[in-house]
């Protein structure tokens, strides 16, 4: 009998036993997923370091801040000559050398510059207050300088046509004496026309129309004192209007030349 009671209680230790063997294999499982999450730790830090690596290479290449991208590309060339020239240059970058800080005489010159836009945007002003021409001119001001928009139909131009009015010209030249005193500005002349077309021999569409009128306001510069490597003339047609062409009154103000006295940069 004794024996008997011997035997049971050493089968009731191996029940026991086999019980708690799935602790082994939940060990096994939890030593396998420490594992795992170790090693996909291990990667994300080395993703994480190529990143850095890769953000110091493009910094590098657009000359400053990530966030300053897309207007470098352009004014390192612009299309697809100036993206070629960031893509090589990022290619070839060096770590950053540190902030970049202005450059006080850069910032005097451009302070400088400001002040004589603004006294040439109120010359112009008074000017056209003066004469009481606010319905043939408006002067204002945006990123690219000051500009000075004259109304075709009402001064310069006939209908149709791209040859200068003498009884008018007056205040153009009082904008060419303007431009005179700020000698370090380039200045922008651009020719606008309604969406009415047009079809003559010397204009068969409102491109020439436009571009014609342009040149003629920038010899006229030219023919006053105003430096000719300092001009530039463009015609766009109807493609840029200040307004809808859906009144005479609205194709009136489309029809016009405005003359940009362009920020130095």
């Amino acid at each position: 009998m004794a024996g008997r009671r011997k035997k049971r209680g050493h089968g009731g230790g191996g029940e026991h036993e086999n019980a708690e063997r799935w602790l082994l294999t939940y060990a096994d499982m939890i030593t396998l997923l420490v594992a795992f999450f170790i090693m996909l730790y291990a990667m994300s830090v080395m993703n994480q370091q190529k990143f850095q690596q890769l953000a110091i290479s493009v910094r590098s290449g657009f000359g400053g801040s990530l966030t300053s991208g897309a207007p470098t590309i352009i004014q390192q060339g612009g299309g697809i000559e100036g993206t070629a020239s960031i893509v090589s240059n990022s290619r070839q970058s060096q770590p950053s050398a540190g902030p970049q800080f202005p450059d006080p005489s850069r910032e005097s010159a451009l302070a400088a510059d400001r002040r004589r836009l603004d006294r040439a945007f109120e010359i112009i002003q008074a000017f056209i207050k003066k004469n009481g021409l606010e319905r043939q001119m408006q002067v204002s001001q945006d990123e690219r300088g000051v500009i000075v928009t004259v109304l075709t139909d009402k001064m310069l131009f006939d209908a149709g046509q791209a040859d200068l009015r003498p009884q008018e010209l007056g205040p153009l030249a009082k904008v060419a004496q303007v431009v005179n005193t700020v000698p370090d500005n380039h200045v922008r002349i651009e020719g606008h026309t309604d969406d009415l077309p047009i079809r003559t021999a010397r204009f068969p569409s409102n491109w020439e129309l436009s571009v014609t009128r342009a040149t003629t306001v920038l010899r006229f510069f030219a023919a006053h004192g105003v430096t000719p490597k300092r001009l530039e003339a463009a015609g766009y047609a109807d493609q840029r209007p200040l307004v809808p062409n859906t009144s005479e009154q609205g194709r009136a103000r489309n029809r016009r030349v405005e003359i940009v006295i362009l920020r130095r940069t």
